[in-house]
């Protein structure tokens, strides 16, 4: 009887594991629309910046990128660790790709 009872409890378990790893993968599903869409901001401020004379790296702007991200994390309860992470590498691929774009247009910053 021991065994048995355990089955259904196994087979549960086996069903969540199963519902977890459907809601993460549409939960990637959902971050990679939202960073393609994040994307598109930054093909768009790189048409826009070498006209304005602005750099790609704004140290204000990052600086207020992160806290502003890290305020909403708090707010979450997501692991400001991992916000922290997160942006600060998301921030540095797109300025890497800011620059990429802008070419020789690309104004020079501090």
């Amino acid at each position: 009887m021991n065994k048995a009872a355990a089955e259904p409890n196994i087979d549960a378990m086996r069903d969540e594991m199963s519902d977890v790893r459907r809601v993460i993968d549409a939960l990637d599903d959902e971050l990679v629309a939202l960073l393609a869409k994040r994307q598109r901001q930054i093909e768009r401020a790189a048409k826009v910046k070498p006209a304005l004379g602005v750099p790609a790296r704004v140290p204000d702007r990052v600086d207020e990128v992160l806290a502003r991200v890290l305020g909403a994390a708090r707010r979450e309860g997501l692991s400001v660790e991992v916000a922290m992470n997160l942006w600060t590498a998301i921030i540095e691929w797109s300025i890497s790709y800011e620059e990429r774009l802008m070419g020789d247009r690309a104004p020079k910053g501090e």
